[in-house]
């Protein structure tokens, strides 16, 4: 199963009209493809994938070209910026903790891949990839993502655990967490991606690791439908 059919599946079987997004994690410069082109400014993450859903656009870039530091070193392409190792960010500009020590274990507990491992991220919508991506990102609402859940338990049984806590949806969530757990993670979102990159208030950001995607399309193609006619009765 091909890059475009997988993304054709997953659209039409659950709905999806936006593009559905692959991420690569570069881990040296000669993975990197010659025709790549780097973008020309900084963008944040969580706005490249945005960006790759809603207008098609692709982006290549290095720890320099990504705007939000703090993304960046989730993914790790750099050192997690001490105000955020601090607490500090958390506790005295977001206000999202009692106190900086709270920030603090917010930080640490965060799934985070170890800096410098990753040279470059590659964001695109999957249908356009020039290769396989490490990750499948889409941006749905909750019935949508409980089809991704049920295809994967139709395959292996067992729970599905949801790592988030509401900061830092489309790195860590939706991309470092799946990428290091080898597991579907849906994640809240975040204020930062709501107010940066656009994020509805409705919707749930889904990450899965791209070694599950062709099992998930196979179900989903085969049973979507049973799905949805018990469900609606």
């Amino acid at each position: 199963m091909n890059l475009e059919e997988m993304s054709e599946i997953m659209k039409s079987s659950l709905g999806i009209r936006d593009n559905i997004v692959g991420v690569k994690l570069f881990k040296r410069d000669d993975e990197i493809p010659k025709d790549l082109d780097p973008i020309e400014r900084p963008f944040r993450y969580c706005s490249m994938i945005q960006n790759a859903r809603l207008e098609g656009t692709s982006f290549l870039a290095r720890a320099d070209y990504h705007e939000c530091k703090g993304g960046a070193s989730g993914l790790g392409l750099m050192e997690c910026p001490e105000n955020i190792a601090s607490g500090s960010l958390y506790f005295d500009k977001l206000h999202k903790c009692e106190t900086k020590d709270v920030g603090v274990n917010i930080a640490a507990n965060m799934p985070r891949l170890l800096a410098g491992t990753t040279v470059a991220t590659y964001v695109a919508p999957l249908s356009k990839m020039v290769m396989n991506p490490d990750v499948v990102i889409f941006v749905g609402n909750p019935l949508q993502a409980r089809r991704i859940v049920q295809a994967v338990m139709f395959k292996k049984g067992g729970r599905a655990n949801f790592n988030t806590a509401g900061i830092q949806s489309f790195c860590v969530d939706a991309t470092t967490s799946p990428y290091l757990k080898g597991e579907v993670n849906v994640s809240l979102g975040c204020d930062g991606s709501a107010r940066n990159a656009g994020l509805d208030d409705d919707s749930v950001v889904v990450g899965i690791p791209f070694a599950m995607m062709e099992d998930i399309c196979t179900v989903l193609k085969t049973h979507y439908q049973g799905w949805d006619k018990f469900m609606r009765g």
